[in-house]
């Protein structure tokens, strides 16, 4: 039977080696494994490009251009030549002088139908034209304001980029922290249905040796099962948690790192309300996209002005003729001069655009403010649930200890005699609860602290990285996807900007090291270093 065991226990360790999903994945794997694997995300980032491409296109409208144009072809000429020989085949011109005297032709044609003839000439040759135009536009307001309005948008595009990976990491955290508060709920609820099975068993011993009444036995059985109902129900919450986490990363990952007891909970730093809705004035990505796009539609109403202003262009043109024949001479023609055009009347169409431009503008600056008010209400909402997930998470780690006070009495007086099962059971189900409710706070002081530092513009990957030195997890697991000299504002993923957003610094890398260090290390520094 040893060897028996020890053969199992072997053949498990080759299993779990052999398995990658079975090896335990911490928080910067996760969002290294979203960001490469990501649908969404990838289909952001392509957006971006896509969108980028359009200033390239407004660039190149102000560059000179260059047309090719050519024909080749075959012509078939034909004529009719009169002859003047009189009617009479070898005269002349003297013989067809005497005959028209004679007939008195009111016309040529009909002199010529009365005392002459017509040869019939049939040719087909040749002919090639070719031109080369080159241009350059010298006065096109309309493509420069095109221009100024595509940087803009592309700004915009920059802003709803980084603003997108802020979201990526947001979801990357409530997948992984996800997982781990099913699972602490499914452990407790097998510890639950393993208290209550015990308790179940000893009432029953006791019942038949008559020391228990039937109502106990029976009401201890309804609490039993509804513990192995709530198993069930936690243990699938589990998986459902894995998928999600699977569908963000695009593989399946069995076990994460866990929590460990010992996280510094601590207020918002700045703890002032009024400063971090500052710093959400000026570093919210979607009111920086949005303030981006209102100067976009500015330069498009310049645009469609410009729609009135005339337009100039320089040119050189150089065309070439060769016809076959002999009619007409084979040439070469440059010419160089400048095209100017100036628009009248275009049935209203420019003076319409124009006014709806003006209406776009006017849209976008009501799209400015609402993004201020949204920006300021997430910051206000996660910064006052900061505070309150401060408070929870002492308060309930209270509640875990004065409820198991609690039970510990309830189950002295039961076997004194002075309180009833009754009483312990609810002692011990509020046991659990409170301690689910502990383990809930920690995971959502977490999460809302990362959408505050979002709803203020400074979420980094940094922040992720701090979170990791919490997990349980030795420095030398922690996956290398990401590198660790990426510049977050000048880059996000493999995308260079090629202007920064202006908004914080990046945050400064927190130091490897056993203690666990505060979200808020990282923001102190970067104060104290301002």
């Amino acid at each position: 039977m040893r060897i028996r065991a020890a053969v199992s226990r072997l053949s498990l360790v080759f299993f779990c080696l052999l398995s990658p999903q079975l090896f335990a994945k911490n928080l910067e794997d996760i969002f290294a494994l979203a960001r490469k694997n990501d649908a969404e995300w990838a289909a952001k980032k392509q957006k971006y490009l896509a969108d980028h491409e359009k200033m390239e296109q407004a660039f190149g409208s102000l560059m000179p251009s260059a047309s090719l144009n050519g024909s080749w072809g075959k012509q078939f000429y034909e004529s009719e030549t009169p002859v003047f020989d009189g009617g009479v085949n070898g005269g002349g011109i003297n013989e067809f002088v005497a005959c028209s005297i004679i007939n008195n032709p009111s016309t040529v044609d009909q002199a010529i139908d009365d005392c002459g003839s017509y040869t019939t000439t049939r040719e087909d040759y040749e002919a090639t034209i070719y031109d080369l135009t080159v241009s350059q536009p010298l006065l096109r307001m309309d493509r420069w304001q095109r221009y100024k309005r595509a940087k803009s948008m592309d700004n915009a595009s920059k802003a709803e980029l980084a603003y997108s990976q802020q979201e990526l990491m947001i979801r990357s955290a409530e997948a992984y922290f996800g997982v781990l508060r099913a699972e602490e709920e499914y452990r407790l609820a097998q510890s639950e249905e393993k208290t209550l099975r015990t308790q179940l068993t000893e009432i029953k011993n006791r019942y038949k040796l008559g020391l228990m009444r039937d109502t106990d036995v029976f009401e201890l059985q309804a609490q039993h099962d509804i513990a192995k109902a709530a198993v069930i129900v936690a243990q699938s919450q589990v998986d459902v948690m894995k998928e999600n986490m699977a569908l963000l990363t695009g593989t399946y990952i069995d076990v994460v790192n866990p929590l460990p007891k010992n996280i510094p909970i601590e207020p918002p730093q700045p703890y002032e309300l009024s400063e971090w809705e500052d710093f959400a004035k000026k570093t919210n990505y979607r009111l920086i996209a949005s303030q981006f796009a209102l100067e976009a539609t500015e330069k498009e109403l310049a645009e469609k002005k410009a729609g009135h202003a005339p337009t100039a262009d320089l040119f050189v043109r150089y065309e070439h003729r060769d016809v076959g024949g002999g009619f007409t001479p084979s040439s070469d023609t440059t010419t160089i001069g400048v095209q100017v055009s100036l628009p009248l009347y275009t049935g209203g169409i420019t003076s319409s655009q124009v006014r709806e431009a003006d209406h776009r503008v006017q849209e976008a600056r009501y799209n400015v403010e609402l993004a201020r008010r949204n920006a300021l209400r997430e910051t206000r909402q996660y910064h006052t649930q900061v505070n309150a997930n401060v408070a929870s998470v002492q308060a309930r780690l209270r509640a875990v200890k004065s409820n198991n006070s609690s039970l510990r009495a309830v189950k002295t007086g039961w076997q004194n005699g002075i309180r009833t099962m009754t009483d312990a059971i609810s002692a011990q189900r509020k046991v659990y609860q409170a301690r689910k409710e502990y383990a809930v706070s920690r995971y959502d002081y977490i999460l809302n602290t990362l959408k505050l530092k979002k709803a203020a513009g400074v979420l980094s990957p940094d922040d992720l990285q701090t979170l990791n030195t919490w997990l349980d997890s030795p420095t030398d697991t922690v996956s290398s996807i990401l590198e660790e000299d990426e510049s977050y504002l000048e880059e996000v993923d493999d995308l260079k900007f090629e202007r920064e957003i202006t908004t914080f610094e990046d945050e400064k890398k927190q130091d490897s090291g056993k203690s666990h260090k505060s979200l808020y290390d990282a923001f102190k520094a970067w104060r104290e270093g301002n």
